[in-house]
């Protein structure tokens, strides 16, 4: 999610983003805190909505106009979770000083999934002294959530406080309208061969965050293909209903999408490696080799060299629980499952 560039960290957006109704009052107050060219007010902007809402892919789209016009500023893009990871890191090194230099310094900070925070008193407490030294020296800070400042589960009150003195919007999820004008503009975008009817049909499943819905178009294309069959309604509606099959997969080609996506190699996944950066990858191929495929658990540790299928049934419940809790982990699977072409209803 994040890359180096100078002093820069930014995100990459894979598609251009559409701005809907749902979006307008959030993509209006962070565009006005990146556009302004002296300290804004208020210099933080908090947005939550649930995951998959289009909170990432807004920031990503306005943070090129802020490099553009702020291109000396010092800004650092992290998740919630990175940014305590780092800090325990620290901890554990003696480089508190370090750590706080780099984090205090900034001219803007994007810290997304604050609710992993909850119940992390220390870490919360450290944050909180980044956040107002950056505000003090006249910096930026975009929060994102899954729960608004309010809901936020054993959260330290003067950094909730911190939260409501800035502006805080709600991304709610995406009418029937927003749906299917989504699903026309990724269909155009992606030179898909399908009608607004087809569409429609997609557009009412209305339990879909934007990012699933992206997910399904792209599935469907896929299966249209391999059928050799045009998208048309009945095809629509029996691929909704589950009477189209969906493209095959195998362990080995999911453990290949999750290493292109973890950005290591098959033979360290396949190893006795148990560092943390090769763990949660093997574990997540693991999962979705269990998920996605009919191999036995036999199987499945034996692809990954393990003698006891009882590591398959620990790496499915540690990730299942991962998913519940880390909107991040949740992203990561879902881009592996589209570099697959499957998509689970």
């Amino acid at each position: 999610m994040m890359s180096n560039s100078g002093k820069h960290q930014q995100h990459t957006s894979d598609k251009p983003f559409l701005i809907l109704k749902e979006h307008q009052y959030a993509y209006t107050a962070v565009s006005e805190l990146f556009h302004a060219i002296e300290s804004p007010d208020p210099q933080l902007v908090y947005l939550y909505g649930p995951s998959g809402c289009g909170k990432t892919a807004l920031i990503s789209d306005l943070l090129t106009d802020f490099v553009e016009i702020h291109a000396e500023a010092a800004l650092k893009i992290v998740t919630a979770s990175e940014f305590a990871a780092k800090f325990a890191a620290a901890s554990n090194r003696n480089r508190i000083p370090e750590f706080q230099r780099t984090f205090r310094e900034l001219d803007l900070l994007i810290l997304e999934d604050i609710q992993s925070l909850e119940n992390r008193t220390q870490t919360q407490r450290e944050l909180l002294s980044v956040l107002d030294e950056i505000l003090k020296s006249e910096g930026r800070v975009v929060i994102s959530s899954t729960k608004p400042p309010g809901e936020l589960a054993r959260f330290d009150k003067k950094l909730v406080n911190r939260f409501h003195g800035g502006i805080c919007v709600a991304i709610s999820p995406l009418k029937y309208q927003s749906r299917l004008e989504l699903l026309t503009f990724w269909a155009n975008l992606e030179q898909i061969p399908i009608q607004k009817k087809e569409l429609s049909l997609i557009a009412h499943k209305k339990e879909l965050s934007p990012r699933e819905l992206y997910a399904m178009l792209m599935q469907l294309q896929t299966v249209s293909r391999i059928n050799q069959q045009r998208i048309d309604t009945s095809f629509v509606k029996q691929y909704l209903e589950g009477n189209i099959e969906g493209p095959k997969t195998s362990v080995a080609k999911i453990t290949k999408a999750v290493c292109r996506e973890f950005k290591t190699s098959l033979a360290e996944i396949r190893s006795a490696n148990r560092s943390q950066q090769i763990v949660l990858p093997r574990q997540c191929a693991m999962f979705l080799s269990r998920e996605l495929t009919d191999e036995s658990l036999a199987k499945i540790a034996n692809y990954f060299n393990r003698k006891n299928h009882s590591t398959v049934i620990h790496a499915c419940r540690h990730i299942q629980h991962g998913l519940e809790k880390s909107p991040g982990l949740r992203q990561q699977i879902s881009r592996i499952k589209q570099q697959l072409g499957v998509y689970l209803l």
